[in-house]
């Protein structure tokens, strides 16, 4: 116990001693309210025989309280410039270092952390609620000030991508369960798949033939802008001629069924993708393909919300208050649904609930209806089809 003591006793002076060098130093304070100021490095003690680092400043820079939601959409933007008096041969030798770490010594950034001075600037971008470090460090003979200002930036694309992800989150349960999203979206994807198979045969008759894929989309592209001449073209030749008075109308005509008949064909590829893998044989959704599309909504949602933002805090507290606030409007209006029309609209219950009510159908589902007994009234009755 004796010899601990003076161990113990040299161990707190040193604290104290610490405590007081660093109390004695004044930390230089970056935020809203003084928003630049100018920071000349002093030679850093403890590292007087050093030959790479002589000189170093640390600003903090202070952002706002949470509570002001006002800036919520909002970054802090960081510029470091150096003075004048600085020739711009020696911006290389000024590195600086952007951390969180407030423990951490100065000039003490691991090496792969320091970022020098490219072409007379510094930038940077960090959450308006957050308090971070700059480290500013002049290597060999390097002298003088540098300037560091702070700057508030509104993004209203956050704004916009934290409506979207609410939207998305709120739909995910109605859409999931819905038929006519499906057919909807399976028709016009059917409709690109169409365009796309008729760009590729297309293709198929240039004289170079089908080679790869960097060939294929350098024709493809030319395909695209020789047929977006070619219908500018059609269309400025068909209003000179009519302007002469000579008819158009068959080619009209033929231009009108060859889109026709491309929507068609990618509407019927869309149901044919729909009722394949889609619709069960109650002609209701299936319920794994409707987990599915309601869960994949929620994640695009939530990464939605979460790039609303730069402060991470506040990103999963907007997720949890969205989710929290879709969960009660969709209750509310499931139960005024409910009351309104004795749950005639399926299409907003949750998923597991959903095949006990009627749902909504283009077209037959069952091939097994022609030779069933009652495959006429099945039939005329096949738009609102039951259990």
């Amino acid at each position: 116990m004796g010899s601990s003591s003076p161990s113990l006793t040299l161990l707190y002076s040193l604290i104290f001693a610490s405590s007081v060098l660093l109390s004695r130093a004044t930390l230089k304070v970056l935020d809203p309210e003084n928003p630049a100021l100018d920071v000349t490095p002093s030679r850093l003690h403890g590292h007087v025989f050093s030959r790479d680092v002589f000189f170093c400043e640390r600003v903090k820079v202070s952002g706002h309280s949470r509570w002001k939601l006002s800036s919520y959409a909002s970054s802090f933007r960081v510029t470091l410039a150096p003075s004048a008096v600085i020739p711009e041969r020696l911006h290389s030798k000024i590195q600086v270092c952007f951390h969180r770490n407030a423990s951490l010594g100065l000039c003490q950034c691991e090496k792969d952390n320091w970022m020098a001075v490219q072409k007379g600037l510094w930038r940077t971008a960090m959450s308006p609620y957050e308090e971070r470090y700059v480290d500013v460090k002049f290597v060999g003979d390097t002298s003088g000030s540098v300037s560091i200002a702070v700057d508030e930036d509104l993004q209203q694309w956050r704004l916009m991508c934290l409506a979207a992800g609410f939207v998305f989150l709120l739909l995910a349960s109605i859409v999931s369960s819905w038929v006519p999203f499906y057919y909807s979206t399976s028709m016009a994807i059917g409709f690109f798949l169409v365009i796309i198979f008729l760009l590729f045969q297309g293709m198929k008759l240039l004289p170079t033939g089908r080679k790869n894929f960097f060939h294929l989309f350098i024709y493809g592209s030319v395909l695209g802008a020789v047929t977006f001449v070619l219908h500018q073209t059609s269309i400025l030749v068909n209003s000179i001629l009519v302007n002469f008075g000579l008819s158009e109308e068959m080619h009209y005509l033929v231009y009108i069924f060859v889109l026709v008949g491309i929507v068609l064909a990618g509407a019927g590829l869309g149901c044919w993708m729909v009722r394949k893998f889609v619709i069960s044989k109650d002609g209701s959704v299936d319920d794994g393909v409707a987990q599915f599309v309601k869960w994949a909504t929620r994640i695009i949602a939530s990464i939605f919300i979460f790039q609303s933002t730069l402060d991470t805090l506040l990103a999963i507290a907007a997720l949890v208050s969205s989710w929290a606030i879709c969960t009660l409007i969709l209750k509310r209006w499931y139960r005024m649904d409910q009351s309104d029309s004795g749950g005639a609209h399926a299409w907003l219950q949750p998923t597991g609930q959903v095949a006990r009510y009627r749902r909504v159908e283009f077209l037959s589902r069952s091939g097994k209806m022609r030779s069933s007994p009652k495959s006429s009234s099945a039939w005329t009755n096949s738009l609102v089809k039951g259990e």
